[in-house]
């Protein structure tokens, strides 16, 4: 029988997700099951083996979470840094300022290396490319034997000014390889070709770090698919967006570190581009966080670089603001107040009502004794729910406080929906953008109960469920094309004829780096194609920004343009200068989305019960969404599905919309 399976995988950390499609009938099956924190491919194993269906896959894509998971629990490899004379406090220092302006003693973020672990060497390059001291063969030796001395196979390298010529860097990777052949050697000039010392370093540090583990994770997992005769090659989703083959992923390990959430705001640019609704705020809430991501225009929003885990890495992310509001965040008292997250229950021992020993309240729980998820329907009956214990340990809290337990319930759902609320406000107040001429995306498993109340307080006045939405970074996924993102670095004035030489070299010099990749990747010529985009800034400026280019285009009236939208002002007088060059290389996959899902959960019929919104006790209808039509249902009402619920409060109404979504608006709008 000829393969035909597309499936898609993303590890969360209380669930791990997949979506299969299949080409065949058009149809697409939902699964959910428990992640495996300890060892995240057993989760995901486990939910192939449920299914059994690793014979007969085609294309296989995964979300991983191996390289963030060491970063957060920092339990990478130990990391050697070989850094210029004169520059090893470079990671330790960072960029100088205090993130908490209101504290007097801030702890500074530590560095991913030991202090005792940075050696210097005496080689020194220049601002301009030119190299005054060549590396040395007696330095070369002493860095060989201080890592063979201290056992240490993970070495980042960066020297200062490597971007603009790694000629140092390139003969101690290749001197070191033969020294210490065991040794795992990071170059700045590769993982992150671009001006910025601090910047470079700390991303070439996080990359050492990740590597091995990264590696480990995803041989293993390959071994293990093997066994279960699975022959389609393993893809990664990449933080960009994009996603790439396992065997190119030690290029740039690192920019796995945001594949899961990746794969929800791809999710929502296509939806942006299938409704025809080019303006989205995205919010996806887990079990253990929620993340927000913009599509302005139809296009995702990228970043160029991202902070995670208090670590700045230099590549393209996609945009996302990530707090700790999820299913599994635990509730609290707190100099008399309540508060919710970042602290998770996960998925051991899971919120209360999970029956595995969990005792603290979660917003789960809330949720469960107010009575808008159905203990006897979660993930289509498949698992049982405890109301008891969720109100025994919502009561706990609320005694402390000197509250009800429906009260106390009520003001966690509350607390989480102001900080979502605050999210979506930080986000789109950075680009300049009025929340109000948006439209809400709302998934994840938790994402629906949400998505109402956070489109009264914003002012929205759509709210879109999207078809798969419990599962939607994983559907996600199977809509990414190939990406792999090249930079360079490009100094001058905009609209200097040197410069302007000198950008069209390098842009071709890209282009063709860009290519080779994607021919690596088996593209076809005609499925490539390549997205210019110039870091620019005014001269005297410190920061630039990213402005999407066309060879032969007016580069300056872009950026004054860019700068307008970004700050609301812009100064034509002044000059404008690159920083660098940037290219895309896209390889384009096919990916014809369907409809139809196949969850194999038997739902229950319609019927009715008792719900609290705001306090008050309220008959809700609760309705099946396969049953879901072109009359509109009024709230109060919730709509159940197979891995997520979706609340409609009072004067909402819910309707089917295209492309197997819904739609969720005032009633009389």
């Amino acid at each position: 029988m000829k393969k035909n399976l597309r499936v898609g995988v993303d590890i969360g950390g209380t669930f791990t997700d997949i979506v299969v499609q299949d080409r065949r009938d058009g149809t697409t099956l939902l699964h959910k099951v428990l992640s495996t924190p300890a060892n995240p491919s057993l989760g995901m194993l486990k939910g192939l083996d449920e299914l059994g269906i690793t014979a007969d896959i085609k294309f296989l894509v995964h979300g991983t979470t191996a390289g963030l998971n060491a970063l957060l629990s920092r339990t990478g490899e130990r990391v050697a840094l070989i850094t210029t004379v004169g520059f090893q406090d470079i990671p330790i220092l960072g960029r100088g300022g205090n993130k908490d302006i209101w504290n007097l003693n801030p702890e500074r973020t530590k560095p991913l290396v030991n202090v005792q672990d940075i050696v210097t060497v005496d080689e020194r390059t220049r601002y301009d490319g030119s190299v005054e001291r060549t590396l040395q063969e007696d330095d070369i030796q002493r860095v060989a034997r201080w890592l063979l001395d201290e056992r240490i196979t993970s070495v980042a390298v960066s020297f200062l000014h490597a971007h603009r010529n790694p000629a140092n860097e390139i003969r101690l990777r290749e001197r070191l390889a033969e020294l210490v052949p065991e040794a795992s050697i990071v170059l700045s000039h590769e993982v992150a070709p671009e001006q910025g010392e601090f910047e470079r370093t700390s991303t070439t540090l996080a990359t050492a770090y990740v590597a091995r583990t990264v590696d480990r994770y995803l041989s293993t997992l390959s071994v293990e698919l093997d066994e279960r005769k699975c022959t389609a090659p393993l893809q990664v989703m990449r933080s960009s967006g994009g996603i790439c083959s396992a065997k190119l992923v030690a290029r740039q390990p690192i920019q796995t570190i945001l594949s899961g959430p990746a794969g929800g705001v791809v999710a929502a640019e296509t939806i942006a581009r299938s409704l025809d609704r080019p303006n989205l705020i995205a919010i996806d809430m887990g079990g253990t966080s929620s993340d927000v991501s913009l599509v302005v225009d139809g296009r995702m929003t990228l970043a160029t670089e991202g902070e995670i885990a208090d670590q700045i890495m230099r590549m393209p992310v996609v945009e996302l603001h990530t707090i700790g509001a999820g299913g599994g965040s635990i509730a609290r008292a707190e100099a008399g107040g309540l508060r919710v997250g970042p602290k998770s229950a996960g998925s051991d021992p899971g919120p209360a009502c999970y029956g595995q020993g969990g005792m603290e309240p979660t917003v789960t729980d809330a949720q469960v004794a107010l009575g808008r998820i159905d203990p006897g329907g979660f993930l289509g009956g498949r698992m049982q729910l405890s109301r008891d214990a969720a109100e025994m340990a919502l009561a706990r809290l609320g005694k402390s406080l000197e509250i009800d337990m429906e009260t106390t319930a009520g003001g966690i759902i509350a607390v989480a929906n102001g900080m979502m609320a605050n999210a979506i406000r930080t986000l789109t107040m950075r680009r300049g953008i009025d929340a109000r001429d948006f439209s809400l995306v709302a998934f994840g498993g938790a994402g629906p109960l949400h998505g109402a109340a956070l489109a009264d307080e914003l002012g929205i006045r759509e709210v879109i469920v999207p078809f798969a939405t419990g599962v939607l970074s994983a559907w996600g996924m199977l809509h990414a094309d190939i990406r792999h993102d090249v930079s360079a670095p490009l100094a001058g004035l905009a609209n200097h004829p040197e410069t302007l030489q000198t950008f069209h070299e390098t842009s071709q010099k890209l282009r063709a780096q860009g290519s080779a990749l994607l021919d690596a990747e088996r593209v076809p010529a005609a499925d490539q194609s390549f997205e210019l985009a110039a870091d620019m800034r005014y001269v005297g400026q410190e920061h630039a920004i990213s402005v999407g280019i066309k060879e032969h285009e007016d580069f300056v009236a872009l950026f004054h343009d860019a700068y307008r939208r970004r700050y609301g002002h812009s100064m034509p007088q002044s000059q404008v200068e690159f920083v660098n060059l940037r290219i895309a290389a896209v390889g384009r996959v096919s990916s014809a989305p369907a409809e139809s899902s196949v969850s194999g959960s038997i739902l229950p019929e319609e019927s009715v019960r008792k719900v609290r919104f705001d306090g008050v006790d309220h008959e809700a209808r609760v309705v099946q969404r396969n049953d879901l039509g072109t009359t509109a249902v009024t709230g109060p009402a919730v709509i159940q599905e197979d891995g997520s619920t979706t609340l409609v409060p009072p004067s909402w109404q819910a309707v089917r919309g295209t492309f197997g979504t819904m739609i969720l608006r005032k009633v009389g709008q």
